[in-house]
Order: structure tokens, then sequence, then C-alpha cells
């Protein structure tokens, strides 16, 4: 594939700018070296089905041993890309990637036994083994909610998020984009406070969470959170009352946009280590964040204008600079940068609104096409534009009709 190469790192996906309440999304290197081989070999339950014309064979289990930091360890699971040096990518049966170099592994064996997705029961022991007895389970339809804060703040989340769940799957249907079932349940940590969740990021990224309050983890395919009220409130009612008001709903937001992440990622919207545009990635996430907390029953704000990022966008808009749009679709790097962030996400909401109203079948065939990527591979540039155009037409054409678009938008 011209102009692609491979990539080997972990993303975390976490709060946008500071004037949001919290930090810009960021990807962390949690592997120590990169894989060099210019070629990997994907040997999922995609490629299996293709190559079997549509029958997916048992996938054998394969039992890994390495050493990462001195440190020797095992792990067991399927298969999902291998590199030509012997790295290879491993879904556990949690769900966690495991990204393995090839000088870091020793032993590979694979027996008979096929390989099975964890059942919630045998997640929630694992992540009691790992966070400690003090934290506790509470599981929805979808969910897993892992908490130590109140029981009334762990059900107002699964609650909230089933809420979610529910209006994304109706959301694509009615795009006639067909939604994969979770594999498992959808796991999201919740810390008491401020203090507890920063020390469990710190090791989780490697990094401080600065003013993160939450983040996507595309490794582990988990929401990290901490309890907004700060374990204040001990009914629904006072958390609804605690974060109804003006203040609280950009925090909100954040919580929700991060499990549209993990939604993404987990019904085959998106692919895990795939190339997704940051445009594409975060302009869906914000499309879908904006809360309906006076709703018990449905999630209204889907498809709304989102005021925040609209606002954000209108004093963007009269500065615009000429080939900002390629830069969208190219640049994710300008969504790290802290003079133009504010700006990229506004854009990235606002093409994704665009997208989504004027151009619905075509947007639904790119995000197919995204998700059918290989892991690990990077695109250049010129294959990002390439397929961009490919499905939306010659980029000024876009452009125009984008920013006249926009222009009506109220």
């Amino acid at each position: 594939m011209g102009g692609a190469s491979t990539k080997l790192n972990a993303g975390i996906r976490g709060e946008r700018p500071p004037t949001e309440q919290g930090v810009f999304v960021t990807q962390q290197q949690h592997s120590h070296r990169p894989w060099r081989q210019l070629h990997v070999i994907t040997i999922g339950l995609l490629a299996l089905s293709m190559l079997f014309g549509g029958a997916v064979p048992a996938i054998a289990l394969e039992h890994v041993r390495f050493v990462r930091d001195g440190v020797e360890r095992h792990v067991s699971g399927e298969a999902v890309v291998k590199a030509q040096d012997g790295g290879m990518m491993l879904r556990a049966a949690d769900g966690v990637l495991w990204l393995l170099d090839g000088e870091e592994i020793k032993e590979v064996r694979s027996d008979e036994q096929p390989f099975r997705h964890a059942t919630a029961d045998e997640i929630a022991k694992s992540l009691r083994e790992e966070l400690g007895a003090e934290f506790s389970m509470h599981g929805t339809a979808h969910y897993l909610i892992v908490y130590n804060t109140s029981e009334a703040y762990a059900r107002w989340c699964g609650a909230l998020y089933e809420r979610l769940f529910r209006a994304f799957q109706a959301y694509w249907k009615g795009k006639g984009v067909e939604l994969s079932e979770p594999s498992g349940p959808l796991v999201a940590l919740v810390f008491d406070s401020r203090r507890t969740y920063s020390a469990f990021a710190k090791r989780d990224l490697g990094v401080d969470p600065g003013g993160m309050i939450g983040y996507y983890n595309v490794r582990t395919n988990r929401v990290n959170m901490y309890d907004l009220t700060e374990a204040g409130a001990h009914s629904a009612q006072q958390i609804r009352q605690m974060l109804m008001r003006p203040l609280a709903e950009r925090n909100v937001a954040t919580i929700i946009h991060e499990a549209t992440h993990q939604l993404a990622y987990s019904t085959g919207l998106q692919t895990r280590y795939a190339d997704n545009p940051f445009w594409v990635s975060e302009g869906l996430a914000v499309y879908f964040e904006t809360p309906d907390l006076r709703s018990t029953k449905g999630w209204r704000g889907i498809g709304a204008v989102n005021q925040f990022q609209f606002a954000q966008f209108r004093q963007y808009a009269p500065r615009r600079i000429d080939n900002s749009l390629q830069r969208l679709l190219t640049d994710d790097g300008a969504f790290r940068n802290g003079g133009t962030q504010a700006d990229m996400y506004s854009e990235a909401w606002a093409l994704n609104y665009f997208l989504l109203k004027r151009h619905p079948d075509q947007y639904s065939q790119y995000l197919a096409k995204l998700a059918a990527r290989t892991p690990l591979i990077t695109l250049s540039a010129e294959q990002r534009l390439a397929d961009f155009t490919e499905s939306f037409g010659p980029l000024p054409q876009v452009d125009q009709e984008f920013a006249r678009f926009m222009a009506t938008v109220r």
C-alpha cells in the first residue's frame, strides 16, 4: 500500500483542551519500540472469513512468553496481526490488546483449545484482583461498572451509558449501518476521587493525567474516570441535581465523549489500531457527547447542534486558513497543538455534522472503508486525501459546500 507504514502505539483518548475542563487527546507509547518491519500479516476473524469464503474456523489459542522491562510475563489469546519480525498483536480473552515486539517474545505455542471471550464474571474477578477488594461491580445489560465510590453513582453511570448505547445503536440503524454486538461487557472504571483516579492513570498511561477527568484507553478498551460529585452524592436525585448545573455540563459531556469512543470500537464502527484520522474519531465523539440528563428514556441530543463546538467554530470561521480542510484530514498533530486544538475540535465536529446531514450514505461507506483497514498500518497524507475524495468528491468542491452549509446553521 503506497505511503503506508507500520506503527505500534497505544491510543489514549482523553479530554479536550483546558478551556473545556480537561486536556487534549493524546496517544501514549505503551511499547518502548515501534515495529520496524514494512509488512504485517492480518490473521484476525475478518481476514479468515474472507479467506474461507465466509466460514470462520475456530481460532487457535496462542500462548506467548515475553520479557518486557526485565520482567518475564505470559499472555494467551488470539493473534490478530503478525509481523515479519515475529512480533504480534494479541487479543486476550478480556479484550485487552497486547502489542508485542519480536525481540520481546521468547516463546509462542498454540494448542487446539479455541479462543473464547471472557465472561462478565471472569472479567469482574480479574479486575478485582487487579484493583483490590475495595472495588465493587455493577453490571447492566452491556456494561460492567467497576467502582470504589457510592453505589448510587455507579448505578447512575450504568443507566447513563445504557441510554447512550441504545441511542447509538438506533442512530446508526437509521443510517443503514449494521453494528456488531460487543464481544463482552463494556468496562468503565469509576474512582471515588481525582486523587485515586490520578494514581491509577499514572500507572495505566505512564504519565500524570493532569487535568483529564476521564479517558478511553484503546489498548484495554476501558473508560476510566472519577466520581464527578467526589462521592458527595448518595442518591440518584442528588447526582442529577449536582450534574445538571451549567458548570458541570462539560464534565458530563467528557465522560459521554469517552464512552462514545468505546462504543465505536466495540461495535465495529471503528477498528482499534487501524488508521483512524482524528477528525473522524474525535468529531464523532463530539457529535454524540451532548448530555441529555433530563430525559430518562431517550437521548434527544444526537444530531443536534453542539452549541459549545458551534460557538468555537463560528469564532474560527472568519480566520480559517485556505488549506484548513486538508490540514484537518491529514494532520492529527494539529489536534495536539495548543494553538490550534480548540479550532481543530470545532472543525472536526462541524465537518462530521455537515457530512452526516448532507451526505449520510457516503459517510457510512467511508466509515466502513476505514474500519476495514489493517491494524497498525499508518496511511500517508496523500492516501488519506485519496480516501476522502473518493468518497465525497474533490476537496475544493467539498470545502465550498461545507462553508456554505455551516453558514446556515443556527
